[in-house]
């Protein structure tokens, strides 16, 4: 084995290398996340039509992040696992044809997009004036699509070979990118004060239309920058410009045998998701208010338990493809004991001081009182979610991808959205019952995936 290929030994110890993989990849979630939200006030700064027709589309392009997330999965997998068995000739191969299929994959969502992006607005229900800034807006981003394919698929193959922090600095700067073009690109020319100068200052002013250029432009530097430094950084992963890129049987395979059940699972959340959010709508403003904010609140826990599953994906993956099960269950549940802890100085907090938290987001009484009772429900139940994120990181890794599948899909169809309906309206609990109903849901999955990993049966679930 090529032992400079491997991450196994890439700390002093196995919980140092937990740390070293992880704090790159759990930064960048919380990057991604910031830079999210302050793109959206930069929107929301120019009118709520802007909010409107850019949160109109969101939902579809979660469900299209599902096939990224699904091909990216697979092809780090594929990696991982080669680099395990110091296989370097067939990990270039492999890195070249997830290339071919980023790109082939890419090109074909963004056809889609920009096919359906002058009817999608209404087909999500938008108002008469958000249809036209909606419809531009998915249009322009819809472009860029492929590019985002492309670099989702380089970032885990990078993460695959344990290369963590070159993907946190690229997006660093593709985000700065974007906050800057939205800046310059969104307002109209103004003057603005700096330390008590007056500045005159340039703007586009096409509003939403900017912010989806904006967004654009980096989904395009993004992808180049990373595309160049496969090429030229020193990794595993590095390959040259000759090469056969054509995908092979095997390749195609390996990558369908993980690539549709992750893509089945993401999907099928995704369109839960939506007809969750179809069901709040039904029970008033104000408890859509209170849901609205506890989910963005939610979404922000979560963020190192998707830094440290992409981590596992690469340690698992390694590990069982050197053949060392033993470590492979060392890491195992190294992850998932850094993630309780981590998961636990996030939410206790956050639990007590439930009502603070979402004043800061809503002065309405009513919102307050609502989004207190969700949020401390959310934070409560949240480490079992949390684990069923980290542990399908390390089934990923495994190739052992049906369980989390099938906790997943049975969680949101059957228990999520059940337990959702007869809570908040057979029962009369309102937007309390939806979190209950969210809460057991989550409880579910992070049990099932728990007895996966006690019971041992994931680390040979791989048969070539």
């Amino acid at each position: 084995m090529e032992n400079r290929a491997t991450i196994l030994n890439y700390g002093k110890t196995p919980a140092h290398t937990v740390f070293k993989l992880s704090w790159p990849a759990i930064a960048e979630q919380f990057l991604i996340c910031f830079v999210s939200l302050a793109d959206m006030a930069m929107v929301g700064s120019i009118g709520a039509f802007a909010t409107a027709s850019v949160a109109i589309t969101a939902p579809v392009i979660w469900f299209i992040n599902g096939f990224n997330t699904a091909l990216c999965t697979a092809f780090m997998f594929i990696v991982a696992r080669y680099i395990g068995m110091g296989k370097i000739n067939i990990v270039h191969k492999s890195v070249r044809q997830a290339l071919t299929a980023s790109l082939l994959c890419g090109i074909i969502i963004t056809i889609a997009a920009e096919l359906i992006a002058a009817r999608l607005p209404v087909w999500m229900g938008a108002q008469t004036n958000v249809t036209a800034p909606a419809a531009a807006y998915f249009s322009i981003v819809g472009i860029s699509l492929f590019a985002v394919t492309v670099s989702t698929v380089v970032s885990g193959v990078m993460r695959a070979a344990g290369n963590t922090k070159l993907p946190l600095f690229a997006n660093i700067g593709a985000n700065i990118l974007n906050v800057v073009g939205n800046f310059l690109l969104i307002y109209p020319e103004r003057d603005i004060s700096v330390f008590g100068n007056s500045i005159h200052m340039f703007g586009a002013g096409m509003g939403v239309s900017g912010a989806a250029v904006s967004t654009a432009a980096s989904h395009f530097a993004l992808a180049f920058f990373l595309v160049v430094m496969l090429y030229r950084k020193d990794t595993p992963v590095r390959i040259g410009l000759r090469g056969d890129y054509r995908i092979t049987g095997k390749i195609l395979k390996d990558m369908l045998r993980i690539g549709i059940p992750v893509c089945i699972e993401r999907c099928s959340l995704s369109l839960g998701h939506i007809f969750l959010t179809a069901m709040i709508s039904g029970l008033g403003t104000a408890s859509l208010a209170a849901h609205y904010i506890t989910d963005q609140a939610e979404g922000l826990f979560y963020l190192p338990s998707y830094g440290l599953a992409d981590s596992a994906t690469a340690l698992i993956g390694q590990s069982l493809g050197a053949k060392e099960e033993k470590l492979a269950d060392r890491f195992a549940w190294l992850v998932c004991v850094i993630n309780i802890i981590a998961i636990a100085l996030m939410c206790i907090p956050v639990f007590i001081f439930s009502q603070f938290v979402v004043s800061l987001f809503s002065n309405d009484a009513e919102v307050i009182y609502k989004g207190t009772q969700t949020l401390r429900l959310a934070a409560g139940a949240e480490v079992f979610f949390s684990l069923y994120i980290v542990i399908s990181g390390i089934c990923r890794g495994a190739g052992d991808v049906k369980i989390p599948l099938a906790a997943g899909f049975i969680g949101m169809w059957v228990i999520r959205l059940g337990c959702c309906y007869l809570l908040a309206y057979k029962f009369g609990l309102g937007v309390v019952g939806i979190w209950l109903g969210i809460d057991i849901d989550t409880v579910f999955r992070g049990v099932v995936c728990m007895l996966r990993i006690k019971g041992g049966k994931w680390k040979y679930a791989w048969k070539h």
